[in-house]
């Protein structure tokens, strides 16, 4: 019987994706979703589920959907070891850092936090544009997904796990991110510039720098 494979992800990047796993495996069924709805659905209809992939999606898969896979689910997270967590580019800029990467995982009850099985790494430019590091990171992740496709397509093993660790001492949170966008009202020019230039990542989702002045909130507008 073909061994059937989900594949968390967003259409534009589905597509292509599983036609790599499926060119890595003939045999394999790859089942595309994007969101939690589509994986709950797919998995209700199938048997059994042999691996299940998300790639650079926001879903969080519930530790009860990752113990119907038969052997380990895997993540593909686009930021290094150092940034497990949500909206790790806008921490990134803001520490300055002079290389980003991205990451591949297994998947465990808490997020971006199972044994790594990958890595790729890049250097940035200084003062890197925001929506420059979203891309490269986007293109590293695609490029770590093709080097790791013929061993997730190869469903009756797992993936050798890799020595490199987590660094959860700058676990990217919403909390973490809304302190970050919250400016005090004594900050400093060179401070509120490092900031700004941070959220500038998440500007799509309308996450802007903000203050409160006498009982008053003022939310920065380009």
């Amino acid at each position: 019987m073909p061994a059937t494979l989900i594949l968390l992800a967003q259409p534009g990047d589905a597509r292509h994706l599983a036609a790599i796993l499926a060119g890595a495996n003939h045999d394999l069924t790859v089942v595309t979703v994007a969101d939690r709805p589509q994986l709950e659905a797919a998995m209700a209809d199938r048997g059994q589920i042999d691996r299940l992939v998300a790639f650079r999606t926001n879903c969080v898969v519930p530790a009860e959907l990752l113990r119907r896979v038969s052997g380990p689910s895997y993540n593909f997270h686009p930021a290094p070891p150092a940034y497990p967590g949500r909206h790790p580019f806008a921490f990134a800029l803001y520490d300055g850092v002079a290389q980003y990467g991205v990451t591949a995982h297994e998947m465990v009850e808490r997020v971006d936090a199972g044994p790594i099985v990958g890595a790729l790494n890049f250097a940035l430019p200084a003062d890197p544009d925001p929506v420059w590091l979203i891309d490269q990171a986007h293109t590293a992740l695609v490029h770590l997904f093709v080097i790791l496709a013929p061993q997730l397509a190869a469903t009756d093993r797992p993936l050798p796990r890799t020595e490199l660790a987590w660094d959860h001492s700058r676990r990217c949170t919403a909390k973490a991110l809304d302190d970050l966008r919250t400016l005090p009202s004594d900050i400093g020019a060179e401070e509120m510039e490092r900031r700004i230039r941070a959220l500038r990542s998440v500007e799509q989702e309308g996450l802007r720098p903000r203050i409160a002045l006498h009982g008053r909130r003022f939310v920065l507008e380009d």
